[in-house]
């Protein structure tokens, strides 16, 4: 599509004239002249952009030229015209190119004015370019959103996400109509309703990928009562996903949640005659698993060695009591007294002074806080003092791009987002949303698909059945999404890992990649029984729940609408829904074998409805090894 680029400039009139006796005639008069140039639409790479200048006060116009001054250079016929057409490289660059142009405009009395003009030129992304994208920024990409994001840059997809409005889960927790309270399936079917129609979907990806970071589970404990306050620490996940990471830290901390599932919540100062000493389980958690990790790191996350060629250690069990000491005197907020709490699991916990630790708290680097702080201030400096560690950019960066993009990223990659963490360019320390676009924005990410060994990421099952899903519009009669045992046939649930150590750990290598050296984190949970509870439960998804098949479904059935593709099968043909798929599911990656497999599959069930035929074919795509690899 050709862009218009449309400016108004004043143009300075240099006039020619000679010298000359008192009684020389008198120069003509400047005109006032003025050229005007439009900007309909944002100038695209390898699109045609039109310049044109509309010039006026300067009379007959004799001669026009145009002349670049800056920018990727561009070949372009030169024409007597107030009009130029140029077409800018569409160049590998994410970024915008900025071009500078001249128009020398003179008129018939050889009066000459130039005026020069600077525009940006976005990138423009392909359809495969826009669906990769999408497939490591979202919960799992529809076509239509496919397609919006076509033609656009990647960063100005990544600015309308990070504009978007919060879709919350905790307002989706609905109640069964004949119970007085939620209960845990109704916490999955809010998890459900966002994931599938959440306008805010990388917000959403990211708080996924947090949600197993800073792990919470309701699974076989006293959480599992608690559906509403499981939907809200979700809804912190989202809300900091954007913001910075010290202020995430902090309410996850003061998350009563947290404090359940990690039992700093209740903790009390030591009193040796009662035998009570702080608890040291979240101490060791923040540490380990939300922060800096076990060992010090380098700056591209590889890990340091000391001169015998050992690692070093993060922290010892100086830094565990002294954290354990920090976390002590913090109970739910809004409490009557310590002993009555009000078990309001929606709001931050609360210190009580009587039961914080007056002793000396020895932190990391060094650090010791004095004894008869308040417990604010005790957790205000002992976050701060987690935050600062310089593992902590490595550390959180490695694991969110594992978690977006690649398993096994290059050292390289790890530095990059890293030293983005420590300093988003203005001077800020974890700032996500700069974080999260460096890693999506990253060459590695969005170039070196194929060049790179071991390049991208096991598709999480649940990530699997949510861009299924989302793509047909699954839904029940009643608007319910009771997926009862997801941890069957998915071998995951949402907030609902079996340990803090989520359902996979981001070293995890099976012993067939061992020589290799690289990892697969997610390969954790492809147990026997995981891959056949996946692999029945996507064959009946498919197969059973045909929409367009079903008179009279139960009010709780999830169906799957299939209308679109079969249209698309049955008025445009196989190959051109194999293409859709190729865009949809692959980013332009499927191979000439699986498209053979897809046309046999097809053929075999040709005489089956055409709605049953497209679900094979979907079934056969949901399981085949060059979908199961995001890359």
């Amino acid at each position: 599509m050709r862009s218009l680029i449309s400016i108004a400039l004043l143009l300075s009139l240099f006039a020619c004239g000679g010298g000359g006796s008192e009684s020389a005639p008198a120069q003509p008069q400047e005109p006032n002249a003025e050229v005007e140039v439009e900007l309909s639409e944002t100038a695209r790479k390898g699109q045609p952009v039109s310049l044109r200048a509309k010039a006026s006060g300067l009379g007959t116009i004799s001669k026009v030229e145009w002349r670049q001054v800056s920018g990727p250079s561009i070949n372009f016929e030169q024409s007597d015209s107030l009009e130029l057409e140029i077409v800018p490289d569409d160049n590998a660059s994410l970024s915008a190119d900025t071009y500078t142009f001249e128009v020398t405009i003179t008129n018939d009395q050889q009066q000459v004015t130039r005026q020069r003009l600077s525009f940006e030129v976005q990138r423009a992304m392909s359809s495969s370019q826009a669906a990769r994208l999408l497939h490591q920024a979202t919960l799992g990409p529809k076509g239509s959103e496919i397609d919006e994001a076509t033609g656009i840059s990647e960063q100005e997809w990544l600015a309308e996400q990070m504009q978007l409005p919060i879709t919350q889960h905790l307002p989706l927790v609905s109640n069964y109509p004949d119970r007085e309270e939620p209960n845990q399936i109704n916490r999955i079917d809010a998890w459900w309703k966002a994931s599938l129609n959440a306008p805010d979907q990388l917000r959403q990806r990211v708080a996924f990928a947090l949600s197993e970071i800073f792990v919470v589970s309701d699974s076989n404990n006293a959480l599992r009562a608690e559906p509403e306050g499981m939907a809200h620490y979700q809804d912190i996940l989202l809300t900091h996903s954007f913001g910075n990471f010290r202020d995430l830290l902090e309410d996850v901390t003061l998350s009563p949640v947290m404090g359940t599932f990690l039992s700093h919540l209740g903790n009390e100062k030591a009193d040796e005659e009662l035998n009570i000493r702080p608890d040291e389980n979240y101490a060791r958690e923040v540490m380990q698993l939300f922060t800096i990790g076990l060992a010090e790191l380098n700056q591209d996350g590889s890990v340091k060695l000391d001169g015998q060629g050992n690692t070093i250690a993060t922290y010892n069990q100086d830094q565990i009591e002294g954290f354990a000491r920090v976390f002590t005197g913090w109970t739910f907020g809004a409490s009557a007294r310590w002993s009555r709490p009000s078990r309001n699991f929606t709001i931050p916990m609360e210190a009580y002074a009587d039961y914080h630790s007056q002793k000396d708290k020895t932190l990391l680097s060094g650090v010791v806080l004095a004894g008869g702080q308040t417990a604010e201030d005790d957790m205000r400096d002992a976050l701060d003092n987690l935050f600062e560690h310089p593992n902590v950019a490595p550390f959180i960066s490695k694991q969110l791009i594992q978690r977006l993009v690649t398993s096994n990223p290059t050292p390289q990659y790890v530095e990059r987002v890293a030293n983005v963490f420590d300093d988003n360019g203005s001077g800020e320390r974890g700032d996500l949303a700069a974080v999260v676009s460096a890693i999506l924005l990253d060459d590695e990410a969005r170039q070196n698909s194929g060049v790179i060994a071991y390049y991208g990421k096991i598709r999480e099952p649940l990530l699997r059945t949510v861009q299924f899903w989302r793509e047909l519009d699954a839904a029940s009669p009643a608007n319910w999404y009771f997926t009862w045992s997801l941890n069957d046939s998915h071998g995951q649930t949402p907030l609902g890992s079996p340990s803090v150590f989520n359902f996979f750990r981001p070293d995890y290598q099976p012993a067939d990649l061992l020589e290799l050296d690289i990892v697969a984190p997610e390969l954790q949970i492809a147990n026997d029984a995981a891959l056949i509870g996946q692999f029945n439960n996507q064959y009946s998804g498919f197969l059973w729940n045909i929409k367009e098949l079903i008179s009279e479904p139960s009010d709780k059935r999830i169906m799957l609408s299939l209308q679109a593709h079969v249209d698309i099968l049955e008025q445009q043909g196989l190959e051109a829904l194999l293409d859709y798929y190729d865009t949809l599911f692959y980013s332009g990656g499927m191979s000439d074998d699986l498209r053979q497999t897809l046309r046999e599959v097809q053929d075999i069930w040709s005489s089956w409805t055409p709605y049953q035929q497209v679900a094979f074919i979907l079934f056969t795509v949901s399981v085949s090894p060059d979908y199961i690899v995001q890359l």
